[in-house]
């Protein structure tokens, strides 16, 4: 990409209209890292040149953004965190770049497609078909971005959290997850992805058939996995590493069940959260360091589930106050 480009893109953005494609594609585009120093210096030149007045209607804009930041599912951290630092005056035009977009570079090119915007609560997860006939299960407190019609040559969607794949073969037509942190590219399979944007790693499993892992930041290295192989990527440090797997234990969270092999508690409690949709109170570094092994059945309640993790963190109780749950060493 050349130099100025992303510059020329935001600048544009503000100056026109765009369709509601174009804003979708820059929801997950914006928050991704890349190219990060050349967006913050837009978007600084953008938030000097912004009018100065606070009105009514830009302090409610700004309780709306401070909600979705706070009390909503995160999304790509690092953009959040760089709006919400600028001063008041410029509330009106954080708002609007947060909930709307420009385009990606590749996509500024005519084109026919339309994306919907697939997004699934906390407490739920549901299936949906693409076009191709695949059909997905998205997890709590993700968004799986798609065309309604795909590509002549390759099928592309973009997940930012849990999704499990059973993709429909085509040999001509490569079927590619877009997350943040790794792609994951199929002509045919059942694969799971996780890419939750609050975790500090990102997994692909394959169940059956073969994948080919990518880092997005470097496509020249390739990982193939094999049925039961787990790839996991460090968000934070950067490396890669496969270990062997139960991939259909660990998968089978679309069938009610929750299954943690050597998981870290404050992965377990956020993945109770989502499945309940409740808040968790804890000493975080109480509980750090430690794994722990767990299996739960789809029709057990959070005080089940809670009380079994009591017992695993030893010397611990717990209580539920509404949505709130407050767990406490004895």
């Amino acid at each position: 990409m050349n130099e100025g480009f992303i510059t020329n893109l935001i600048r544009n953005f503000f100056e026109k209209d765009h369709f509601p494609k174009t804003q979708l594609l820059f929801r997950y585009w914006f928050r991704l890292e890349d190219n990060q120093d050349e967006k913050d210096e837009a978007l600084q030149e953008l938030w000097e040149k912004s009018p100065s007045e606070v009105t009514s209607s830009t302090l409610e804009d700004l309780a709306r953004l401070q909600k979705r930041m706070y009390d909503e599912q995160p999304l790509f951290g690092r953009a959040h965190r760089l709006l919400f630092r600028q001063i008041l005056k410029y509330a009106a035009v954080l708002v609007f770049v947060a909930m709307s977009s420009v385009i990606t570079y590749y996509v500024t090119r005519p084109s026919s497609f339309q994306f919907v915007e697939f997004s699934v609560p906390y407490g739920e997860c549901e299936k949906m078909q693409l076009s191709d006939g695949s059909t997905v299960w998205v997890n709590a407190g993700s968004t799986l971005i798609y065309p309604i019609k795909f590509s002549a040559d390759n099928r592309t969607v973009y997940l930012s959290g849990e999704a499990n794949f059973s993709v429909t073969k085509n040999p001509k037509k490569p079927f590619i997850v877009q997350t943040k942190h790794i792609d994951v590219q199929v002509l045919g399979t059942k694969f799971n992805v996780q890419a939750y944007p609050d975790m500090s790693y990102t997994t692909a499993t394959l169940v059956e058939g073969s994948v080919k892992v990518n880092e997005a930041s470097n496509t020249a290295k390739s990982y193939i996995l094999k049925p039961d192989e787990q790839l996991t990527y460090s968000n934070r440090k950067h490396n890669i590493s496969i270990t062997h797997v139960n991939a259909l234990k660990l998968t089978s969270w679309n069938k009610g069940y929750l299954i943690f092999q050597g998981a870290p508690f404050d992965e377990i409690v956020t993945t109770l959260e989502r499945k309940y949709n409740v808040h968790i109170n804890y000493d975080a570094e109480k509980y750090s360091g430690g794994s722990y092994y767990g299996k739960f059945n789809p029709d057990e309640s959070v005080e089940q589930v809670l009380s079994v993790l009591c017992k695993l963190a030893k010397n611990t109780s717990y209580q539920i106050h509404g949505s709130t749950v407050y767990m406490h060493s004895r």
